[in-house]
């Protein structure tokens, strides 16, 4: 709740807590030592009345005291009046002696009018022992603070022993209310006092603090004006902040100065900010247009072309980023010939996309002419490497299938094996690795041959399938891959790369993935 207070209000609750705790803690010390001093001397003035009492009743009469019948009731009388006129003129409540008759405390003399000779103690016993024995017990003067039937009183308790070993004590009580009843009246003037300076000390912090906190409340009007009016400050307000910081060298002069300083700071910023945002904007619309221009060049054909029902073909691509750096295609080259491709630029992004595609037009173009796969990378790795000043290149799996046969040759650039789905067969393909394209000129590639039955399937993939990872670093793997075929082989090539993606995202969950997502399957009739 503190936190939450204004300023103003912050600085004068922390005075009034400071002034009220120096006006207890004083007042506190002050009766304290005060009633410390009112003691002291209570109790020397306290230690010669017991004397004086002393002088008055004598040894002598000690010595006498046997019994209950020692003392004549006369002879106790006189002892009381003069006990009584000499409390009087000293002004204390009481004096009087006692003696310890088998174990039991007797009042051998006593100034009050109600005092008799050898009565017992009628108090609480356990007050007896602790209070009246002890200067017997210990043989020393004590003093003792209490409040009786009578009232609070201070107390002296001074032993004598007589000369035929006669041990008694005589003891003088002072009226303790009255140095009470006086430090209760310090206690209030010194509240009173501070009760007045702190209502001054308030009076005059309110008036210096709401001076000093003004600026403090202009600068928080000039920051909500700032962010109502889109960080901006109006011209008077930017003149006041800077006369501001001319007038005061103190910290709320620095503040002022920073302040304005900070409003320039956030308009620039702003401005840029903006200017930034329309960018991002302009460069996320482009690549969206990217993205649409990109999925455009792929085939749109699902499950074969429509004229031809030798094969069924389908390819499936997922950039990790708005545009990727993946390819597949497929086109008749001839009547005979369907040409089929897959592979995965090594950077993401444009510029894996710019890669891409050009890497797609050629391999398209090149094959057209009728030549070999072999020849066909032979060729696009040569004019992939013209003008490679970022050292981009590319895996990739290039085959051509003779529909009529079922033949297909192959030729393969450093791209992941492909796996044969055929009757009673689900396994990897063993390929040449060969080396990729667009790393070094004149490469010889191997051309590569397989024939297919009815109902033989190839499935082809990039490696952002068994490199997907889950949340705990875990990748998506070959075997995985393989195993989600391990039921039903027959199923529309469409159909297993929907299976293949929904393996996938079943793994990762929401984990985000760091490589483009290629799958392209081919089925032969």
């Amino acid at each position: 709740m503190f936190r939450n207070l204004p300023f103003r209000k912050k600085i004068l609750l922390l005075l009034f807590s400071s002034i009220a705790g120096c006006v207890i803690f004083t007042t506190a010390v002050t009766v304290f030592f005060t009633e410390k001093s009112t003691q002291g001397v209570i109790d020397d003035m306290l230690f010669s009345v017991a004397y004086g009492a002393h002088n008055l009743v004598g040894d002598a009469y000690h010595d006498r005291i046997e019994n209950e019948f020692s003392i004549t009731p006369e002879e106790f009388e006189l002892k009381r009046s003069a006990l009584h006129e000499f409390a009087n003129k000293v002004d204390v409540k009481e004096v009087y002696s006692y003696i310890i008759y088998n174990n039991e405390l007797r009042w051998t003399s006593g100034s009050l009018s109600t005092d008799t000779f050898f009565t017992d103690y009628i108090g609480d016993k356990e007050t007896m022992r602790k209070v009246y024995f002890a200067p017997l017990a210990e043989n020393r003067v004590i003093y003792s603070s209490y409040k009786d039937a009578y009232g609070s009183v201070r107390s002296v308790f001074v032993p004598f022993t007589t000369d035929n070993g006669t041990r008694y004590v005589v003891g003088a009580d002072y009226d303790y209310e009255v140095v009470e009843s006086e430090l209760a009246g310090i206690a209030i003037g010194f509240i009173l006092f501070g009760l007045f300076i702190l209502i001054v000390s308030f009076i005059i912090a309110f008036i210096l603090t709401n001076k000093m906190s003004a600026p403090i409340r202009k600068l928080v009007k000039f920051s909500k004006e700032m962010v109502d009016n889109d960080y901006k400050l109006n011209e008077y307000d930017q003149n006041y902040l800077k006369d501001f910081s001319l007038k005061y060298k103190d910290e709320i002069g620095i503040l002022s100065g920073s302040f304005l300083y900070l409003q320039n700071s956030i308009k620039h910023y702003v401005n840029d900010l903006k200017k930034t945002t329309a960018a991002k904007e302009s460069l996320e619309s482009q690549l969206r247009i990217a993205n649409a221009i990109q999925m455009g060049m792929l085939p749109k054909e699902v499950d074969g072309f429509c004229d031809h029902d030798e094969f069924a073909i389908c390819g499936f691509m997922k950039p990790a980023r708005e545009v990727g750096g993946d390819l597949y295609n497929y086109f008749m080259i001839d009547d005979e010939h369907l040409g089929f491709t897959i592979g995965d630029v090594s950077d993401k992004g444009i510029p894996a996309a710019l890669f891409m595609s050009m890497t797609n037009t050629l391999i398209k173009s090149i094959a057209l002419t009728g030549i070999t796969p072999a020849d066909v990378l032979y060729r696009v790795n040569n004019e992939l490497c013209k003008g490679n000043e970022q050292s981009m290149f590319v895996t990739l799996f290039f085959a051509k299938l003779n529909v009529n046969t079922g033949h297909v040759e192959f030729a393969n650039a450093g791209h992941n094996p492909f796996i044969f789905l055929g009757k009673n067969i689900r396994e990897y393909q063993k390929l040449h690795p060969g080396i990729v394209l667009a790393a070094f000129e004149d490469i010889q590639f191997k051309n590569e041959e397989i024939t297919l039955s009815p109902g033989d399937t190839l499935l082809m993939y990039t490696d952002g399938v068994t490199e997907a990872m889950n949340s705990r670093q875990q990748l998506f793997g070959e075997e995985r891959l393989l195993q989600i075929f391990n039921q039903d082989t027959h199923a529309s090539v469409s159909t297993m790369i929907q299976s293949v993606i929904e393996g996938l995202d079943t793994y990762v969950e929401s984990f985000e993935q760091s490589d483009d997502i290629t799958v392209l399957a081919l089925r032969y009739h």
